[in-house]
């Protein structure tokens, strides 16, 4: 009877972490735009302007390519949408077709990012200025404005972005205000589980910011000899960091694979399994060769670089690659 109970709840637990597999891919996404006044049609503009730019990865490329964004019908990729109550303000919750989305920004060839939910350290020095009551108001408002303005860039582009607190023990380690010293910051970005990270120092008169020389490094020394004001600098920051994992679709590649896999309990797990990779831009053709023995044998053809199926992997649930020959891959799926 125990050993019938423990095979039920390993055949329940496999089942549900097929169901979480499947799940993973969406082909959905949400975008929250408060409404300020707007009519309906100009803030589902605004949602899928929103949901385009966190697509693109790139704001330099959203801006060289607004007159293509500005022709795309935005009820082909509008599922629904309600008004809400967001952060204290009337706001509209639009919820956006993914897939045809990133279809089409592929059929306009501009690349999509696959970077998923990055964060960012954003150490900001607001100079001290004890001249006069105003002068102290004055500066501790503009920084405000400041933080502000990353909080609207970061929600737009589906970042993260924190600010670090030091103690007093780290304050007498060296003095912010020293630039001989903004290359220590980096000795603080290891308590921080951030992709990159920026220094803004604000003052009354001046507000300058300062971006890692690697992007993608959180322990990368500031390339002090560039600065940019606060919200170009966030965004050329994104830009990049994001940079690494984007996609253009390459049809030219066109390279034929196969992947096996291994866990998969019955039919219906290999047709969550074959859901998921059938939605994934960069596959084409992807057919079941064989089933059998809870293992199920695929082709397919890469239309882009084996990076990004390998990050399409690593980024997957349920999940694991267990190596790579020539042009076999061999995945399991896991508990």
């Amino acid at each position: 009877m125990t050993k019938i109970i423990k095979l039920l709840i390993f055949i329940y637990a496999l089942i549900f972490s097929m169901s979480s597999l499947s799940n993973s891919y969406s082909a959905e996404y949400q975008s929250i735009v408060k409404s300020s006044g707007e009519d309906v049609p100009s803030l589902l503009k605004k949602a899928l302007n929103q949901t385009i730019l966190k697509v693109l990865g790139s704001k330099r490329e959203f801006n060289l390519n607004e007159k293509k964004i500005r022709e795309l019908e935005t009820e082909k990729y509008i599922k629904e949408y309600q008004f809400i109550d967001f952060e204290g303000e009337e706001a509209i919750e639009v919820i956006i077709n993914l897939r045809s989305l990133q279809k089409k920004l592929l059929d306009l060839n501009l690349g999509i990012s696959f970077k998923r939910d990055p964060k960012i350290s954003a150490w900001v020095l607001c100079k001290s200025d004890f001249s006069s009551i105003e002068a102290a108001k004055a500066l501790e408002q503009k920084c405000k404005s400041v933080k502000k303005e990353f909080k609207e860039i970061t929600n737009e582009r589906g970042v993260s972005i924190i600010y670090p607190i030091l103690d007093a023990k780290d304050i007498s380690l060296f003095s912010l205000e020293s630039d001989i010293n903004l290359n220590e910051l980096t000795f603080f970005n290891d308590r921080y589980p951030t992709d990159s990270w920026f220094f803004c120092e604000i003052s009354r008169t001046s507000d300058w910011c300062y971006l890692p020389l690697d992007f993608n490094k959180n322990l990368s020394t500031l390339d002090i000899n560039s600065k940019y004001k606060p919200a170009i600098g966030l965004n050329v920051l994104i830009d990049n960091l994001l940079s690494n994992e984007r996609l253009n679709l390459e049809e030219k590649i066109n390279i034929p694979y196969e992947v096996k896999v291994t866990g998969l309990l019955d039919y219906s797990n290999h047709l969550a399994f074959k859901e998921i990779f059938e939605n994934v831009l960069f596959i084409k053709d992807f057919n079941l060769i064989s089933l059998e023995d809870n293992t199920a044998s695929y082709s397919f053809f890469l239309l882009s670089s084996e990076k990004n199926l390998f990050n399409f992997i690593e980024n997957t649930e349920n999940i694991d690659l267990v190596s790579m020959e020539r042009d076999t891959i061999y995945l399991k799926a896991s508990k």
